[in-house]
């Protein structure tokens, strides 16, 4: 017979709550953003559901789940936007070249360590859901690189 505590995961769980999927944020999500939020619900179930905030999912593996690669940057920070998300970057360890790796919480539920959920989503309303919508839409049709406002907040971030 397997060992139990081997295979909790398979019991663990991500409650989508009636208020969440109301929500102005839940309901002004597009395709990437539910895609990225179903691979961060995935990385949470791998560990039981008992490391949210220490969730980490490299590019590579969101490539390999589905999202483009160019449009990753502009998806986290419009989850991080709909506070849906929340990104821990790392610092830099000294002078390295190699950029440690970033990791994810997902705010509807609690993160490690804590009883309840954060959920900062509550807080966005329908205008803020749609202007930031908008302005990831404009990132990505200008390439996540290009001249908008919102692609250059995201590369400011990111640096």
């Amino acid at each position: 017979m397997s060992n139990p505590k081997k295979r909790k995961w398979l019991n663990a769980f991500v409650p989508h709550r009636l208020e969440l999927l109301l929500s102005p944020a839940w309901q002004a999500v597009p395709r990437p953003l539910q895609k990225l939020l179903e691979r961060l619900e995935i990385e949470h179930l791998r560990h039981g559901g008992y490391e949210n905030g220490g969730l980490f999912v490299s590019y590579e593996q969101l490539v390999l789940y589905g999202l483009s690669k160019r449009t990753i940057r502009p998806t986290l920070a419009l989850g991080e936007a709909l506070k849906l998300i929340t990104v821990f970057r790392t610092e830099e360890v000294g002078g390295s070249n190699i950029r440690p790796p970033n990791s994810y919480g997902l705010t509807y539920v609690p993160m490690k360590g804590k009883g309840t959920p954060g959920d900062e989503w509550k807080q966005v309303t329908r205008d803020q859901a749609d202007r930031a919508v908008d302005a990831y839409r404009q990132a990505i049709a200008a390439g996540a690189g290009g001249s908008s406002e919102y692609a250059q907040k995201s590369k400011r971030r990111a640096a």
